[in-house]
């Protein structure tokens, strides 16, 4: 039997159905270099987790339509690092304005983008002003990062601002997830990730506004926290944690926009 919430499962005739009063959910991660110890899939393997589990948590209470992840965000500033695909802004904000648009023309009123990237937030929401201003589609948009949902208890546990980029943080979500992807760290590097990570890497952390510098990412070693020793059982209640926030505003989400 196909899963009822799974967009790709479903018939057009069945859609169609749905549609009028379904919130579509489209998650959206990244392809792109995490450091030496995490796989490059690290962000869409934590927003596709989330979205699936979010969804089942509200699905006897919201009619919802779980869409395919998008795996390519804006990663341009992890390129110099290898191993990284990644949309240019333009590229990324027109492929959200056109997975919105179809959305729209098949019957959807209602969509949230469940972002997993740091780099997605800013093309996301000119993709989402695009959609209800410019074009003037009847769909409401919603434009999620799953960090928002964090709370402060956990964020204090972290040195770094959570959830970083190859640190810590993801390392404990992604060993909850797929341990076997999480490679050691090897003995020698502790020291000199630790050194990398000192570096900022956005000078706006500790200024007003927004600063960017050439070359600022390459001047560490494409992380922004430090690495560390996985712990699993912490990444599994943090993403428990994160996917009833997650699911708390779905339902927010769905009595604003009824």
């Amino acid at each position: 039997m196909p899963n009822e919430t799974s967009f790709g499962e479903l018939t057009r005739e069945t859609l169609s159905e749905l549609s009028a009063d379904a919130i579509a959910v489209v998650p959206l991660g990244a392809t792109e270099q995490h450091g030496r110890q995490l796989p490059t899939a690290t962000d869409t393997m934590i927003a596709t987790h989330l979205a699936e589990r979010s969804v089942r948590l509200v699905a006897d209470e919201v009619k919802v339509v779980l869409c395919p992840t998008v795996p390519y965000g804006f990663s341009e500033h992890h390129v110099p690092f290898g191993g990284t695909i990644s949309l240019d802004n333009d590229t990324y904000i027109r492929v959200l304005t056109s997975i919105g648009r179809s959305l729209s023309r098949s019957g959807f009123k209602r969509l949230i983008f469940l972002n997993g990237h740091g780099g997605n937030v800013a093309p996301g929401s000119a993709a989402a002003d695009r959609l209800v201003t410019e074009l003037g589609l009847d769909l409401a948009v919603g434009l999620l990062s799953y960090w928002e949902c964090i709370d402060e208890r956990t964020r204090a546990a972290f040195t770094m601002p959570a959830p970083g980029h190859a640190g810590g943080f993801e390392a404990a979500l992604i060993s909850a997830l797929a341990a076997d992807l999480v490679l050691p760290l090897p003995q020698d590097q502790g020291s000199s990730a630790r050194d990398d990570a000192a570096r900022p890497l956005n000078v706006s952390d500790e200024m007003k506004g927004t600063t960017r510098f050439p070359n600022m990412w390459q001047a560490s070693d494409g992380v922004t926290d430090i690495p560390a020793h996985p712990d699993p059982v912490l990444g599994a209640e943090l993403l428990e944690n994160v996917s009833i926030a997650i699911a708390e505003y779905v339902k927010q989400f769905d009595a604003a926009t009824r």
